[in-house]
C-alpha cells in the first residue's frame, strides 16, 4: 500500500491547525488517530445524509413549480454538481484528517447559501400564489361588475340588488388580501398598486350603477315626500307631523329590496374606508377618511332639492327658512335611528349614527343655500352708501344681520339638541365634526364675513356702551363685584365696570357657537378689542381732567383717578380669570400664540394700574415734602434738652395731613393698589426724613433723641392703622434711631466698627459711611 504524502507545513490552515492540536496533545495520542478519523467520516456522513434529504425535497419542489422556477433549478443544478465534486474529493482513498476537515467547512458554507435558495424559491412560490389568486379574484369581480352594468341580467329590479353581493364579496377578499400583503410584504408595492388600479377601475361603474338602482327605489317608495302644504305653527307644538315618512311605511318585498339596496351601498362605503385606510397608513390623515355616510345622502339630496324650491320664496323671510328646514330635520330623525341605524350596525359601518348624519346632511343643506342667496343680498344692502338715507340703510341692514345670524345660532341649538336627546354625542368632538352640525360653518370658508360680523356686533355693543360711558352717575355708584384674593372687601370699582363686562360678555357667547377655534379667537379680537381699548382711553381722559385742575391736591381728584384705577383692576382681574378658562386655553396654541388672547389689553389695564398709582404716591410725598421743610431744616432741635416726651408740632401736623389723605384713599381705593400706594408712601417718607435728618452734619443730643423718638412713634403710629409692625416700613430711620441709641461705653468697645456687631443691633440696610457719619454726630452728655 502506498503511504499518504503528508501536506506541506505551509498548506495547513489555523483552524486545522487548532483541531490537530485539541486533538493530538501528545506522542501518545497518535495511537488513537482512527479513532479520530471514524469520528470525522461519522459527523460527514450525517452531514451528507442531511445535504441528500435537503436535495430530495428542493428536487421535488422545482418539478411542481418547474415552470415559474428555472432559475432555481439552475441553481439548484449547480448545488447538486457541488456536492457530487465534494464527496468525490473526500472519498477518494488516503485522505488524510485535515481534508475531512476542510470538506466540512466547504459543506457548511454549501449549506448557508442552499438554505437563501430555499428562501427565495419559497417567496417566489408565495408571491406566484398570491398574484394568481388576486388575478382570479379581480377577473371575478370585472365580469359580475360588466354583467350588472350592461343590462344583461333578465330581472334587473329583482336581481341586480343580489347580483351586486358577489363582486362587493370578491372585492372584500381582495381587500383582506391587499391589507395582509402590507403587513408582511411590503416589498410588493407593484403588485398592490396593479391590483388597486383594476379595483378602482371597477368600483368606478360599480358604485354610480348600486347609487342608480337605490335612486329608482327611494322613487317607487315615493321619496321625497311632498312639503307643499306645510304647517309652521307644529314646530314647537305636539301636534303630529303633518309630513308623511315613507321610510314608516315601507311593507314586504319592498322594504326587503330597500333593506338590500341599503346594505349593498354600506358595504361599498366600508369597503372604501378600508382602502383609504390601507392607502393612507402612515401619513397624518385626521378626518380625512371620513365621509358623509352615501345612504342618508341619497335621502337628503332629493328632499333639500325640493325644499328649495320652497326656500327661493322666502329670501326677504329667512325665518321661514329655517322654520322648514328644523321642521324637516325633526320629523324624519326618529325614522334614522329605528329603521336606518340597524341596517348600518349590520353593515359594520363602524363609528356612523345615521341621525347625526341626516342632522348634518340637512344642516350643509341649509349652510348652502344661505352661502349662494341669502348671505349676498346682506352683503349688498351693507354696501349701499350712495343714497341720502344711507346711515338709515346701513342700521337697517345691520339689523338684518344680526336678525340672520340670531335666526341661525338658534337653528344649531335645536339641531345639537336633537343629537342629545337621544342621548348620543359627537361621535367625534372636534372642529371638523362641529362644523358638519352647525350652519355657522358657513364662515369657516368664508372668514371675510365673520369679519363683518364681528365689526356689526362690536358697533352694536359699542353704540349702547358709549351711552352707559358718558353718564357720570356710573361713574360714581359702585358695582358690587367679586372679592379681592385675601380681602372682604370688593373692588370698589364703578358701575360702569359691570356694563363694560356685561358687554363684552355678551360678544363672547356670541362667539361661542363658531365651529372653529380660529375663527372664534379672530372674532373675539375684532369685536372686543377696539371697546377695551376705548374704555381704556375714557379712563385715562378721566385722570388727566383731573391732574389738570387740581393735580391730585384735592379730595375729590383723587376720588376720580381712585375710580379709574378701581376699574382697571377690576377689568384686569375678569379677563385674567377669563383667561384661565378652558374656552380662552383652547385658543392660546393657535398661530403660534403662546399667550392669553386678552394679554395685550391686560398689560394696558396693568401699565394705566401702576402709572397712576405711582401719581397718587408722588403727590402725597411731594406735599408732605412741602410741608416738612420747616421741620427738617430746623437743625437746632436736635440739640436742646428736652423734659419728658417732647413732640414737634410742625412735624405732627404734616403727619396729620398725611394721614387724612392716606384715610381718604382708603375709602376710595381697592384694597390691593391702596396697600401699593401706603407702602410706596412709607418708603418715601422714609427715605425724605433720613436724608433731611441725618445729613450733613447735624448733632444730636440726648434731648434731641429723645425728641427723634417721640416724632417717629407718632409717625409709626400713623401707619399702625394699616399694618402690625408700621417700623419695619421705615428701615433706614429704624436703624439710624438705633444707633442714637447706643451707649458711648458700647462705642468704645467698638460695637459700631464690626459688621457683626452692627447686626446683631439690627443695623443691616445702612451703608458703613451712614453709620460712620451719625456716630461722629453723636453728643453725649456727662
Amino acid at each position: 500500500m502506498e503511504a499518504a504524502v503528508l501536506p506541506r507545513p505551509a498548506d495547513i490552515t489555523p483552524e486545522l491547525r487548532r483541531f490537530l492540536d485539541s486533538r493530538f496533545r501528545s506522542q501518545a495520542d497518535l495511537a488513537a488517530a482512527a479513532d479520530v478519523e471514524a469520528e470525522i467520516r461519522g459527523r460527514y456522513a450525517e452531514l451528507e445524509a442531511s445535504v441528500s434529504d435537503l436535495s430530495v425535497r428542493l428536487a421535488a419542489a422545482a418539478a411542481a413549480y418547474s415552470s415559474s422556477c428555472s432559475a432555481a433549478g439552475t441553481a439548484l443544478s449547480n448545488v447538486r454538481g457541488c456536492l457530487a465534486a465534494l464527496n468525490a474529493s473526500t472519498s477518494e482513498p488516503g485522505v488524510t484528517e485535515a481534508v475531512e476537515v476542510g470538506s466540512e467547512e466547504m459543506l457548511f458554507e454549501q449549506l448557508s447559501s442552499l438554505a437563501k435558495e430555499v428562501a427565495r424559491v419559497e417567496l417566489v412560490r408565495d408571491y406566484a400564489e398570491t398574484a394568481l389568486k388576486l388575478d382570479s379574484f379581480v377577473g371575478d369581480v370585472e365580469d359580475a361588475v360588466s354583467s350588472s352594468v350592461t343590462g344583461k341580467l333578465k330581472s334587473r329590479a329583482e336581481s341586480s340588488l343580489k347580483t351586486y353581493h358577489v363582486p362587493i364579496g370578491y372585492l372584500k377578499t381582495i381587500e383582506d388580501i391587499l391589507s395582509s400583503v402590507t403587513k408582511t410584504r411590503p416589498q410588493w408595492t407593484r403588485l398592490v398598486s396593479a391590483v388597486d388600479h383594476r379595483v378602482d377601475r371597477s368600483l368606478a361603474l360599480l358604485r354610480p350603477q348600486a347609487i342608480v338602482d337605490h335612486r329608482a327605489l327611494l322613487a317607487s317608495l315615493g321619496w321625497p315626500p311632498s312639503l307643499s302644504g306645510t304647517n309652521f305653527s307644529s314646530i314647537n307644538s305636539g301636534k303630529p307631523s303633518e309630513i308623511v315618512n315613507p321610510l314608516f311605511s315601507m311593507k314586504g318585498d319592498l322594504k326587503s329590496k330597500y333593506s338590500e339596496s341599503f346594505l349593498s351601498l354600506c358595504s361599498l362605503q366600508e369597503l372604501q374606508k378600508r382602502r383609504k385606510a390601507r392607502q393612507l397608513e402612515g401619513h397624518i390623515v385626521n378626518n380625512q377618511l371620513r365621509q358623509p355616510l352615501w345612504v342618508i345622502e341619497e335621502l337628503v339630496n332629493p328632499i333639500a332639492a325640493a325644499a328649495q324650491r320652497h326656500f327661493s320664496k322666502w329670501v326677504e323671510k329667512p325665518e321661514f327658512v329655517f322654520a322648514l328646514a328644523y321642521k324637516i330635520t325633526r320629523d324624519f330623525v326618529d325614522s334614522m335611528d329605528e329603521i336606518l341605524q340597524p341596517l348600518v350596525d349590520k353593515a359594520n359601518l363602524v363609528g356612523y349614527s345615521c341621525r347625526e348624519e341626516w342632522i348634518s346632511g340637512m344642516v350643509i343643506t341649509l349652510s348652502t343655500y344661505l352661502v349662494k342667496e341669502i348671505f349676498p343680498k346682506h352683503i349688498e344692502l351693507l354696501q349701499e352708501i350712495s343714497s341720502a338715507d344711507a346711515s338709515s340703510k346701513q342700521s337697517q341692514a345691520r339689523v338684518s344681520w344680526l336678525n340672520l345670524i340670531d335666526l341661525m345660532i338658534s337653528f344649531d341649538k335645536q339641531t345639537q339638541a336633537l343629537i342629545s336627546s337621544s342621548g348620543l354625542l359627537l361621535s367625534v368632538k372636534d372642529d371638523d365634526n362641529w362644523q358638519r352640525i352647525s350652519v355657522l360653518s358657513v364662515f369657516c370658508d368664508r372668514p371675510d364675513w365673520l369679519e363683518i360680523w364681528a365689526e356689526i356686533e362690536r358697533q352694536d355693543t359699542h353704540d349702547k356702551l358709549r351711552l352707559s360711558m358718558e353718564n357720570e352717575k356710573n361713574w360714581n355708584t359702585r358695582f358690587q363685584g367679586t372679592v379681592l384674593e385675601y380681602g372682604s372687601d370688593d373692588y370698589k370699582s364703578p358701575a360702569i365696570t359691570g356694563v363694560i363686562q356685561k358687554g363684552l360678555s355678551l360678544l363672547i357667547d356670541r362667539a361661542r357657537p363658531i365651529p372653529n377655534i380660529a375663527l372664534r379667537a379672530e372674532f373675539i379680537k375684532i369685536s372686543t378689542s377696539p371697546l377695551l381699548s376705548e374704555f381704556l382711553g375714557w379712563m385715562l381722559q378721566r385722570c388727566q381732567e383731573a391732574e389738570g385742575l387740581t393735580a391730585l391736591a384735592d379730595d375729590n381728584a383723587l376720588l376720580k383717578v381712585s375710580q379709574s384705577i378701581n376699574a382697571a383692576r377690576y377689568l384686569e382681574s375678569t379677563l385674567t380669570e377669563w383667561c384661565n378658562d378652558v374656552f380662552f386655553l383652547e385658543m392660546e396654541n393657535i398661530d403660534g400664540r403662546s399667550e392669553c388672547i386678552f394679554q395685550v389689553e391686560i398689560n394696558q389695564l396693568k401699565d394705566f394700574r401702576v402709572q397712576w398709582t405711582e401719581k397718587i404716591s408722588t403727590v402725597i410725598l411731594r406735599d408732605f415734602d412741602a410741608r416738612s421743610r420747616d421741620y427738617l431744616k430746623n437743625k437746632r432741635q436736635w440739640q436742646e434738652k428736652s423734659e419728658g416726651l417732647t413732640l414737634s408740632r410742625a412735624f405732627v401736623e404734616c403727619l396729620d395731613y398725611m394721614q387724612g389723605r392716606i384715610a381718604k384713599l382708603e375709602d376710595g381705593l381697592n384694597v390691593l393698589d391702596f396697600v401699593t400706594v401706603w407702602r410706596t408712601v412709607a418708603s418715601g417718607v422714609d427715605q425724605l426724613l433720613f436724608s433731611g435728618i441725618f445729613s450733613g452734619s447735624t448733632k444730636f443730643s440726648n434731648g434731641g433723641v429723645e425728641r427723634l423718638h417721640g416724632d417717629l412713634s407718632i409717625l409709626f403710629a400713623a401707619f399702625s392703622a394699616w399694618c402690625m409692625r408700621p417700623e419695619g416700613f421705615f428701615p433706614r430711620l429704624s436703624e439710624g434711631l438705633k444707633l442714637l441709641d447706643i451707649d458711648e461705653k458700647q462705642l468704645r468697645d467698638g460695637a459700631c466698627t464690626d459688621n457683626n456687631r452692627l447686626r446683631e443691633y439690627g443695623i443691616r440696610r445702612l451703608t458703613a459711611a451712614e453709620v460712620e457719619k451719625i456716630i461722629k454726630n453723636r453728643i453725649y452728655e456727662s
